[in-house]
């Protein structure tokens, strides 16, 4: 249990050492704090600290800094968490502009603005969608028996995928296909008509109506699978490789961890989001040997009735978490409000 003047200290070279990234000393403190007590008094106090491992030394001639554990003392205890304004969220919101017919693209967008705002890396993920019905299904032909499939969903996403099409497909029969496709399956829901997928109706329809039911169907799936295939919108990709003032990432590394956050599973996992509440894990509090350096910050937003999203930081563990945090909320709120469109 820590005196109130030990987290008064505590904090302070907290703050002390995310402005400066130097090791802060006792006169330092002295200088600063409004407290009467002398630099001994202080030292003593700071050599608590270390005992307690809420601080440790860069070398012996250096003052101290936050360790993990003083980090997540500050986190749990100390730091301020002023609320978001409506000001706050109308300032972002009025940054996060543009007339993106898509959600991803805006998603887009939202990453790389929040990246730039904080000069870190920052993650967003959109929504699983939970009604998501399929609007409309086309098939055109190219050259060299190639066609291009475009599929369009409720939520504005438009997907394509080119096939070369199979010896036993003719160029006569993709009508019969599209008009199959529009006839009985836009409306519907794209998990209910994937779940035919793997069943035996939907070959069995297929066969009833329209030539080569096996080559469409490998079509059909693979352009439906990408159409709800999830994609992490990542922002500052070049502000990984800094994890600390003095370490930076080699390009081994930088390339596992820029996989790990391609990956929409391995992010939702890592980033653990709430709506309302920024999420603050640091080092081995990720679990990922490659992520012990750094920091994320995350936190949930939503669009329409579909799960929640996720908008995430990641950086070095020396970071200003109040300022980010109350930033990330801002980010999060604007998100809620610039996407109910999308609902």
């Amino acid at each position: 249990m820590l005196t109130e003047r030990q987290k008064l200290i505590l904090a302070a070279i907290i703050y002390q050492y995310t402005q400066t990234a130097h090791a802060v000393g006792s006169k330092t403190l002295h200088d600063q704090l409004n407290i009467d007590v002398s630099p001994a008094t202080i030292r003593n106090e700071m050599s608590y600290l270390e005992d307690a491992d809420l601080l440790t030394k860069l070398h012996t001639s250096a003052g101290r800094v936050p360790s993990l554990e003083g980090y997540r003392y500050y986190l749990d205890n100390l730091m301020i968490s002023s609320g978001v304004s409506p000001e706050d969220v109308k300032r972002v919101a009025n940054q996060i502009h543009g007339n993106f017919h898509e959600l991803d693209d805006f998603l887009d967008q939202t990453a790389k603005f929040l990246a730039k705002e904080t000069g870190l890396t920052a993650l967003v993920l959109k929504p699983k969608p939970i009604n998501l019905k399929i609007s409309s299904f086309q098939l055109i032909p190219l050259e060299n028996r190639q066609v291009i499939a475009v599929l369009a969903t409720s939520d504005g996403k438009v997907t394509s995928q080119t096939f070369r099409l199979p010896k036993e497909v003719t160029l006569d029969s993709l009508d019969g296909m599209v008009s199959y496709i529009n006839a009985q399956m836009v409306g519907r829901p794209v998990h209910e008509v994937l779940s035919l997928m793997t069943s035996e109706q939907l070959p069995v329809l297929l066969s009833r109506n329209i030539e080569s039911p096996a080559a469409f169907l490998q079509l059909f799936g693979d352009v439906l699978a990408r159409s709800v295939a999830e994609t992490v919108h990542l922002g500052g990709r070049l502000n990984l490789l800094e994890v600390a003032d003095d370490a930076y990432l080699d390009v081994k590394t930088a390339r596992k961890v820029l996989e790990l956050f391609d990956a929409p599973d391995a992010v939702r996992h890592l980033a653990k989001a709430k709506k309302g509440k920024v999420n603050i894990r640091l080092g081995d509090e990720l679990k990922t040997p490659i992520l012990q350096d750094f920091a994320m910050l995350s936190t949930a937003f939503t669009v329409g009735n579909d799960d929640s999203g996720v908008i995430a930081l990641v950086g070095p563990i020396r970071l200003p978490y109040a300022q980010l945090a109350r930033l990330l909320s801002a980010f999060a709120s604007a998100l809620d409000e610039k996407l109910i469109e999308y609902g």
